[in-house]
């Protein structure tokens, strides 16, 4: 018979940010975990596993009402994390080394291990990626990875902190159906702003003013309308309420606190009326016939000013096409072309200062020592102190207040990294922004704040890259299914519905 395990949060502390954290969490129960960003998420998620100790309380496992010995020594094996940023988690040399190493290190037999990684890799559509690099994965296939590598050890308890996120409806899918079969041993706690993954869950928690809130079965909190009021949903996909003709994006979108007028960036209008009109016959991007050694292929134009949706399925080579739009990688065959001037390896520093690239993992590079010096990087001293105080309203639109202004980036949330990472991106007036799902990690009401002021950038030529056709559909001219490092299909936004089950099939959320 398997005893059953019991993980007790009692009265947690820490810093200003946890204040009295209590719950229990059994072994098999899935709970999803809600908050607002910067509400202490991932922080507990940290205290859980043993990667940070609390000012106050304390966390106990019960095996079958015993109490057991629980230390840092042994934690892993009882629990385990997928975080925000799976690179950081890898170490193996190749997939199938990640996928070893905890089963090895359990002293499984080589030969089972050798087996069990080649299913492992192919339950996670990693099948024939075995001896890759994970450094060579998608951001997606390396969350497939982390999640596949710690369910191989059968942990007790599973916390993914935004670990799905990152992922297509295919992926998304294949990776819930083992976390479902997983469930009768290993209870999950799903750190999530997504309300459609929140509502498979058994339990739904939310973080607020540093204090856990048990509201029960999801199902029934999603149906209340001022829960989805306080939490930036609309009901959930708007089948679960009746208050559709009034839905919290409509209302939202009328703040004047995400207004975004570029002329309060230190450019000023005038300068940026000036170089529209000059290249405004011009195609903004170019590809004639290029061809990239990560089997990126693209013969394609972007004229200026336009906004391309750019959609397909985890690994397919989306990134790496705004990769090689600002020059970080350079084509082995054909041409790239900026403004008609060819982009090369002399000509790539004057390119940068027309172009913004905003990725999907803003702490992966994030530099500046404070929020203030990353968003006003290169600027000197006597700079950044006398334009400081005019600059505050800018911070504002992005949710940034004065008291994180001197934050060390780290330090931050997910979705706060990422809204430093739009702030920096945008406050020079890019005539080319490149933002690889940007709204990952941000809670709702901050997503449609972003969206409301990405709606209101004019002139300003936009690569989007995401896995949810619905947050371009409404801005963007033109929409790119990305394949195999090819743009299959292109198509205008009014004509998207005549392609649904080709996005479909290839797991766009539509």
């Amino acid at each position: 018979m398997q005893l059953r395990k019991v993980l007790e949060v009692k009265n947690i502390h820490y810093r200003d940010i946890l204040n009295g954290v209590n719950f229990d969490w059994h072994q098999g129960e899935i709970i999803a975990l809600m908050g607002t960003n910067g509400s202490g998420k991932s922080t507990l998620a940290r205290l859980l596993v043993g990667l940070a100790e609390p000012d106050e309380g304390e966390i106990h496992l019960e095996v079958d009402g015993v109490p057991a010995e629980w230390n840092k020594g042994k934690r892993w094996q009882e629990i385990g994390l997928v975080g925000q940023h799976p690179k950081r988690q890898t170490i193996g040399v190749t997939v199938a080394e990640e996928l070893a190493f905890g089963l090895l290190s359990l002293g499984h037999n080589s030969d089972d291990v050798r087996s069990k990684v080649k299913e492992l890799a192919s339950s996670v559509g990693l099948g024939g990626k075995e001896n890759q690099s994970p450094a060579t994965l998608s951001g997606g296939e390396r969350q497939r990875l982390v999640t596949a590598a710690i369910l191989a050890i059968k942990p007790s308890f599973l916390i993914l902190d935004e670990g799905l996120t990152m992922l297509d409806a295919r992926a998304q899918a294949n990776v819930l159906k083992l976390l479902f079969q997983a469930r009768p041993e290993t209870g999950q706690l799903w750190i999530t702003h997504d309300a459609e993954l929140a509502w498979q869950a058994d339990r739904l928690l939310v973080l607020e003013r540093g204090k856990l809130v048990d509201k029960g079965s999801p199902r029934g909190a999603f149906t209340f309308s001022e829960f989805c009021t306080l939490y930036g949903f609309s009901g959930l996909l708007d089948e679960t309420t009746s208050d559709k003709g009034s839905t919290v994006e409509k209302r939202f979108a009328v703040d004047k606190r995400f207004s975004v007028i570029q002329n309060q960036t230190d450019l000023g209008i005038t300068e940026t009326v000036r170089r529209v009109l000059e290249r405004q016959t011009q195609p903004a991007l170019e590809w004639r016939q290029a061809h990239y050694a990560t089997r990126l292929e693209l013969n394609n134009t972007v004229k200026a000013g336009e906004f391309i949706g750019i959609v397909g399925p985890s690994g397919s080579g989306k990134t790496t096409l705004l990769e090689s739009a600002i020059g970080l990688i350079l084509p082995t065959e054909g041409q790239v072309f900026g403004f008609a001037e060819r982009i090369t390896k002399d000509s790539l520093s004057a390119w940068r200062r027309k172009t913004r690239l905003v990725l999907q993992e803003a702490g992966e590079y994030l530099i500046g020592r404070t929020v203030y010096h990353e968003i006003y990087y290169g600027e000197t001293r006597r700079e950044l102190e006398t334009k400081r105080q005019s600059r505050v309203s800018y911070l504002e639109k992005f949710n940034l207040p004065a008291s994180l202004l001197e934050a060390a980036p780290e330090r931050l949330s997910g979705g706060e990294r990422q809204r430093v990472a739009l702030a920096a991106a945008l406050r020079t007036s890019p005539e080319i922004l490149l933002m690889d799902e940007p709204l990952l990690g941000l809670d709702a009401w901050s997503r449609i704040g972003i969206q409301t002021m990405i709606s209101e950038l004019k002139d300003v030529t936009i690569l989007y890259v995401t896995h949810d056709l619905r947050e371009v559909i409404q801005d963007a001219d033109r929409l790119w299914l990305v394949e195999d490092g090819k743009v299959v299909l292109d198509c205008s936004k009014q004509s998207w519905k005549d392609h649904q089950e080709q996005f479909r099939a290839a797991g766009v959320r539509c």
